[in-house]
């Protein structure tokens, strides 16, 4: 769980800041970078949760963190990679924004598997015991 809150927490800045590179100058129709920023935020607190959590209620953020960017991410690769044809909006050209997204979502897959396996989710002992881990 530690892995997936400090790889989050990368990838949600990272994200952040890469949206306003990729559409600096051409934003377009919002909502379709607002989601971007949505995931972002969501990550971000969903690491700074993790990383500071005093019960299994800190915990739950994360992975619902990690699936809807890794949804997000799924649909825009595989939108990119329908109009691979069709000339690139913004400063960074298709082909090598398409990779770069697929990339991406490979590592949401990543992060989201480490949040779900994690020991920490699973109840053990006392912990199990207690109603308020879940």
């Amino acid at each position: 769980m530690i892995v997936s809150a400090w790889l989050a927490a990368a990838f949600g800045t990272f994200l952040a800041l890469a949206e306003v590179v990729r559409n600096w100058g051409d934003w377009g129709y919002w909502p379709f970078w607002l989601v971007d920023y949505i995931a972002a935020s969501l990550l971000l607190l969903g690491a700074w949760r993790t990383l500071r959590a005093t019960s299994g209620r800190d915990l739950r953020l994360l992975p619902g963190a990690w699936g809807f960017t890794c949804a997000m991410f799924y649909g825009s690769f595989f939108s990119h990679l329908q109009t691979l044809s069709e000339p690139a909006r913004g400063p960074i050209e298709h082909l090598p924004l398409t990779i770069s997204i697929g990339v991406l979502f490979a590592a949401t897959i990543v992060g989201l598997v480490l949040s779900l396996v994690s020991p920490l989710n699973k109840p053990s002992g006392a912990a199990a015991e207690n109603s308020e881990m879940w």
